[in-house]
């Protein structure tokens, strides 16, 4: 008589799960995904800095060894390294988006320098 109620609640549990989508609510689609990742992107810049720094680096060494060709040279080896790394990043991007939906917003904690007494100001009325 007391597991009535397990018994009940067990079929009603095992209805809902068959009528339920067999897929989860955090999933989301390719498309979907990667429209969030690549809207995130533009607005914080982020094909410009994976792409730009190698380039101005690889600019930069090329010109120091080998004058002007090497820096041409330096920055053609550098962007196609940046380009690489952009594109890695932006898959494994979609696929963390695709596994858990959209990403909640990291929240920043910075360390605050202890104050003493002797770093505190007062205030003066001058």
């Amino acid at each position: 008589m007391r597991n009535g109620w397990f018994r009940s609640l067990t079929g009603a549990l095992m209805a809902a799960a068959f009528i339920l989508p067999p897929t989860a609510t955090a999933q989301t689609s390719h498309a979907e995904a990667k429209a969030q990742v690549e809207a995130r992107d533009k607005r914080t810049h982020n094909k410009l800095k994976t792409e730009g720094i190698p380039t101005a680096t690889g600019a930069v060494a090329g010109g120091v060894t080998g004058g002007p060709a090497g820096a041409f040279a330096g920055a053609k080896m550098g962007h196609g390294v940046g380009t690489v790394i952009h594109a890695v990043k932006k898959h494994h991007d979609i696929k963390k988006v695709e596994k858990h939906g959209t990403p909640r917003r990291r929240r920043i904690i910075r360390a605050r320098a202890e104050r003493t007494r002797s770093t505190r100001r007062r205030r003066s009325l001058r």
